[in-house]
């Protein structure tokens, strides 16, 4: 039988580390499942007295063709895109979807769109459940697919109204998150 060498050893270790890595991640994650301690949450709705999910009967999902000279704004439930003129260099399908009526998590399409000028979201937070949450913290957050984290945006919070508004640059997941 052949001695292995040291360089040998290291390869036979590194693939069996890779495959028990590979099983015990899953193939993917989606951005509402837990993430660590350190990432922000996102934040949950109040559910119903009965406790079923507050919005179960509401159409989750709106699109709207923008004009690329006029501009435009599209609503859904608490979220509102106001798309300035130029944002775009063509008409444009732009759509708003909430895969989850119990979290503030939206899918802001056509997804990967990357914007001329900002188009500006504001989402309200009223009827969120802030039994855990520190008001204070509470901000949009983009989730990047690469690193499958919270990225903060830079956001305008009226604790008043209960609405927080940020400049977005591109679209993806979008969410309300708090520490």
């Amino acid at each position: 039988m052949r001695k292995l060498t040291t360089n040998h050893r290291f390869a036979l270790a590194s693939a069996i580390l890779m495959v028990v890595m590979l099983m015990s991640a899953g193939c993917s994650k989606s951005p509402l499942q837990s993430v660590e301690s350190s990432q922000p949450k996102v934040l949950q709705r109040i559910s119903s007295p009965d406790g079923g999910p507050q919005l179960a009967s509401v159409n989750l999902y709106t699109e709207k063709v923008i004009s690329a000279e006029r501009g435009g704004v599209i609503t859904l439930l608490d979220v509102v895109l106001k798309i300035p003129a130029g944002a775009v260099p063509n008409d444009t399908l732009f759509s708003i979807f909430i895969p989850d009526d119990e979290m503030f998590y939206n899918e802001f399409g056509t997804d990967g769109l990357i914007f001329d000028k900002p188009v500006t979201v504001t989402m309200s937070y009223r009827g969120a459940d802030l039994g855990d949450v520190d008001e204070s913290t509470i901000r949009i957050g983009y989730h990047n697919q690469v690193t499958d984290e919270w990225v903060d945006m830079v956001c305008e919070v009226d604790h008043v109204s209960k609405t927080v508004t940020a400049e977005l640059y591109h679209f993806s997941a979008y969410a309300l998150v708090s520490d």
